[in-house]
């Protein structure tokens, strides 16, 4: 009971936690499918490894599309519409990826994943923008990453279970999961959009080229998830590949990372909540790359757990700020064409993230993980120079 008295703040809307709540229990279902997806593709469908990579290159081609057709949506049509149809509609293509046969359906499904689902992710952060007040943005933003992290703790390992004795339930039942989330929105969260922004407000994507500073941030955010993504797409095949452990290693490493996020996000929200949130990037993208200069000293396990520690720290420093401040930085008509520019600026960082590493790699441990680290204290300086430059635009000047 005290930790859940701890987790609530009177100060946030109940609508808040309803979307909180409902979010977790998404995560769940979306976190069922998303391990498996290549091994559902190569081992049941017998689908040659060509075929899954086009398959998987529509698949991110349709995300990077999404988030920004899902941030001038939830603009034009308000954040409650657009959340709706990301779920509906995920919930349909999801289920029908169950039942796929042949390779070209699931180009199709797969790519009607690709696009619907992540439509939600700039809706509701919109959203969590539009009903917060300011002060608690970064507090609000992180319970949703705690949120967020415990259902993808509990998801693969639910999900592996499940796919032991057929896929099908594992797509079922994350469609499922967006139809009761669907039902929990619908029912009981109102439109959140700023009454004054009508969907006949001015505003286009090329509006948010207008804020420099924004830019900088997208750049400097492209340039942390770059960081970031070696974590998850190139020290697995370090471990399994070069140093021979099994893949269960780095699946434990995963779940440390998702664990310390649920575990340490609200105490380190609370302590920091007096820091300026370019000062909390900063320190972020500090351990981002202390973390991954302190792989280079052993080949131990233990060594990497412990890089895992102070990366998933900078974690818990970085991205409730980092949401919070494209939040307030927005005007309220573009808030969401600036939380899909955000997303943008994440996938762009994990797209280019493998090929770099991989490249890197090619030229030896040093130059991965040394340049790497480098980046992240790069991003860090970057980040700190936001302190004094970092006000809100008061206008765009809209119209163009």
């Amino acid at each position: 009971m005290r930790i859940w008295n701890q987790l609530i703040d009177p100060t946030l809307p109940r609508a808040f936690y309803v979307l909180l709540i409902g979010r977790f229990f998404n995560l769940v279902g979306n976190s069922l499918v998303f391990p498996f997806i290549t091994i559902y593709l190569v081992a049941r469908l017998h689908a040659p490894m060509s075929t899954v990579g086009i398959v998987m290159t529509f698949y991110g081609g349709a995300q990077v599309l999404s988030v920004l057709v899902g941030g001038v949506w939830s603009d034009k049509l308000g954040r409650r519409r657009v959340m709706l149809l990301s779920l509906i509609l995920g919930a349909v293509f999801t289920f029908l990826m169950g039942l796929a046969v042949n390779p070209l359906l699931l180009i199709v499904f797969l790519t009607g994943m690709g696009f619907t689902v992540p439509l939600f992710q700039p809706a509701s952060m919109a959203a969590v923008g539009d009903m917060v007040p300011p002060d608690r943005l970064s507090y609000a933003y992180g319970l949703m990453r705690m949120a967020s992290n415990a259902g993808i703790i509990i998801g693969p390992m639910l999900g592996g279970l499940l796919a032991d004795h057929s896929f099908f339930w594992i797509f079922a039942l994350d469609a499922l999961s967006m139809i009761g989330f669907f039902i929990v929105i619908w029912t009981s969260i109102a439109e959140t959009r700023p009454t004054a922004v009508s969907e006949n407000t001015p505003g286009r994507l090329r509006d948010v080229a207008r804020d420099p500073l924004f830019l900088r941030f997208a750049g400097l955010w492209s340039l942390t998830s770059l960081v970031y993504s070696q974590l998850f797409m190139v020290v697995p095949a370090y471990l399994h590949l070069q140093l021979g452990y099994p893949p269960s290693v780095f699946g434990y490493l995963a779940a440390e990372n998702a664990v310390l996020v649920v575990a340490l996000q609200l105490p380190i929200t609370r302590m920091t909540r007096h820091f300026a949130r370019p000062t909390l990037m900063a320190l972020g993208t500090l351990c981002y790359g202390a973390g991954f200069w302190l792989m280079l000293s052993g080949r131990e396990v233990f060594v990497f757990a412990a890089a895992v520690l102070v990366i998933t720290v900078g974690e818990n420093f970085i991205n409730p700020a980092a949401s919070a401040w494209v939040a307030d930085r927005a005007p309220e008509s573009l808030r969401g064409r600036y939380m899909g520019f955000f997303s943008l600026a994440n996938r762009a960082g994990f797209a280019i993230g493998p090929l770099t590493g991989g490249v890197l790699m090619g030229f030896g441990i040093l130059p991965w993980l040394g340049t790497t680290g480098a980046l992240g204290f790069l991003a860090s300086l970057g980040f700190q120079r936001f302190r004094k430059n970092s006000q809100a635009p008061t206008s765009l000047g809209l119209p163009l």
